[in-house]
């Protein structure tokens, strides 16, 4: 048989093989059977008596990995691309005085690409790309950082302008290189915060009630108003009582550009401590 008798096999043939969305090749028995150059009715029992007295084709297939199910399956549901590679060579060479020339130039024809890319070639099909879902946004480690900060400073009742402090610090943190826009804006927020207006502190009430500085912070300590920390850079903080009056707020440190958070009073401290 002449590769053209070959060729005019494959276009009797063309429509009894399908390619699925993966690439896999399914053709009919009788595809198959033409292209081995048998009858469709000798792989029919071959595959439907797999499960009881297997043929050597059947044995062939089973040692393959195929199951006696899936091979009774084939006579509806098609051959896969990779049993009718096995079956056009057993034909081409293990079936003895059965075997078949065409069988053997088909198997000539796919062997070098493999049966799989040969029935894509015969059917046409190319791999379309399936679009990929984008990859969710990561938000960077600054941004949570920032995030996390807005959220505890807004659970904790933290005044605005001392949660947006909170955040940029916390994004500095996490990169160092937004400093010298993060002192920027902190320098920005503590000079526009209201607060500093609004809230006294201890040198301020001092002067009102005749007090020093040191003087009223006893004062407030020996009230139960505010504790003391561990910390230089927050020496004192209001305790539950002393946060009708007090309030942690933002100022910029003397002689630095850098922002530092103070406990301060509302002026109506000052009749609390006189009175």
């Amino acid at each position: 048989m002449s590769q053209i008798e070959i060729a005019q096999v494959i276009e009797q043939i063309q429509q009894e093989i399908q390619i699925d969305s993966n690439g896999h090749g399914i053709a009919s028995i009788r595809a198959t059977a033409r292209l081995a150059d048998v009858q469709d009715s000798s792989l029919r029992r071959a595959f439907l008596s797999a499960a009881l007295e297997p043929s050597i084709l059947a044995q062939s297939l089973i040692q393959q990995g195929f199951t006696p199910a899936a091979l009774a399956s084939w006579s509806d549901q098609g051959v896969p691309d990779m049993a009718v590679a096995s079956v056009l060579e057993y034909y081409a060479f293990d079936a003895g005085r059965y075997c078949k020339p065409q069988a053997r130039l088909v198997c000539k024809a796919f062997n070098r690409i493999g049966i799989r890319a040969w029935m894509q070639n015969i059917k046409g099909w190319t791999n379309t790309p399936v679009p990929q879902p984008e990859p969710p946004k990561v938000i960077a480690p600054s941004h949570e950082a920032a995030q996390l900060a807005m959220l505890l400073g807004e659970f904790a009742g933290l005044d605005k302008s001392l949660t947006a402090q909170l955040a940029v610090n916390a994004a500095t943190a996490v990169n160092p290189a937004l400093k010298p826009a993060a002192d920027e804006l902190k320098s920005v927020i503590a000079q526009t915060n209201p607060a500093e207006d609004a809230y006294l502190n201890p040198t301020q009430i001092g002067e009102v009630v005749g007090m020093s500085a040191r003087a009223v912070n006893n004062w407030l300590l020996n009230s139960g108003l505010q504790y003391r920390t561990d910390d230089r850079k927050i020496p004192y903080r209001p305790t539950d009582e002393g946060k009708q009056w007090g309030r942690m707020v933002p100022a910029l440190a003397k002689g630095c550009n850098q922002t530092v958070f103070q406990l301060r009073w509302l002026p109506q401290i000052v009749q609390v401590i006189s009175g």
